[in-house]
């Protein structure tokens, strides 16, 4: 999976590609700019689909309503 970071530091957002396995055992994580530690997840982008797709994949999920994306009756936006 990817997930997306921003450094708290110098305000670099960056991508990383790790396991779920990897992130919830706490995968230490830099910035890729200036290497600091002091980093926070992004969650205001989330990737969905295959990397190197024609189309991105990324999804502004501020920007999603209740159904937008997902298959009707899954359950995880209410809809």
């Amino acid at each position: 999976m990817y997930y997306n970071f921003i450094c708290n530091k110098c305000g670099e957002a960056f991508e990383i590609e790790a396991s779920v396995s990897q992130i919830s055992k706490g995968l230490k994580i830099s910035c890729s700019k200036c290497s600091s530690s002091d980093v926070r997840r992004d969650y205001s982008t989330i990737f969905i689909g295959k990397k190197g797709n024609t189309d991105s994949g990324m999804v502004d999920i501020r920007n999603l309503s209740p159904g937008d994306g997902c298959a009707p009756g899954c359950g995880s936006c209410g809809v």
